[in-house]
């Protein structure tokens, strides 16, 4: 039973290229679908984190791996939209590289000595993006009944004048840059040399 939360964070891996499978398939059953992946996997990530810490099953595996998972979804989702044309590439780079720096930085804080902690700013930063692909889902499945059944929306064209997926995404991006600027900043003193007295 102790393997249970790394067995529910592997499934959320697992079940990624099933996501991407399902965004890129025709008509409003598939786009309900992809929805409905996404909030299952959005659930399990605080299912495994919940039994982990109530059980005391926690281990380092499961800390690698329950952000990972994370990313992997996460990032999927958000090259899906950049297919799609709804954001653009370079938003997903800015949060690519950000992780990646703050991957590094936890693993060069390990390897001296000095662990970086996860800060509670990031958990909103997982948040803010979570909630930027839930609403592009929710546009998708709106366009979709839009088409399918003629519905005239000016809210649903307001939606396509504004471009407001794509204006969240930016909001997204800048949030989670400003975010690796600030574990930067607070982790100053990995790179502090020491200094000797004579």
């Amino acid at each position: 039973m102790r393997r249970l939360p790394n067995i529910i964070t592997i499934s959320r891996i697992l079940i990624t290229p099933i996501f991407i499978y399902a965004f890129f398939q025709q008509g409003l059953v598939w786009r309900f679908v992809t929805l409905l992946i996404f909030i299952l996997s959005t659930a399990t990530d605080r299912l495994d984190g919940y039994l982990a810490r109530k059980y005391g099953w926690e281990s380092a595996l499961g800390k690698f791996l329950d952000p990972l998972a994370d990313k992997v979804l996460i990032t999927s989702a958000f090259v899906c939209l950049v297919f799609v044309d709804y954001i653009d590439i370079w938003m997903v780079a800015v949060m690519v590289l950000r992780d990646f720096v703050v991957t590094w930085l936890r693993s060069f804080g390990t390897k001296i000595g000095k662990p970086v902690h996860t800060m509670e700013i990031a958990r909103w930063k997982t948040g803010v993006q979570t909630v930027v692909i839930y609403l592009a889902f929710a546009y998708m499945i709106l366009k979709s009944l839009v088409e399918k059944y003629g519905i005239e929306s000016a809210f649903f064209s307001k939606i396509e004048e504004w471009r407001l997926i794509w204006v969240f995404m930016l909001i997204a991006t800048l949030f989670t840059l400003i975010t690796g600027i600030i574990y930067i900043f607070e982790n100053k003193h990995l790179f502090a040399k020491k200094t000797t007295r004579h």
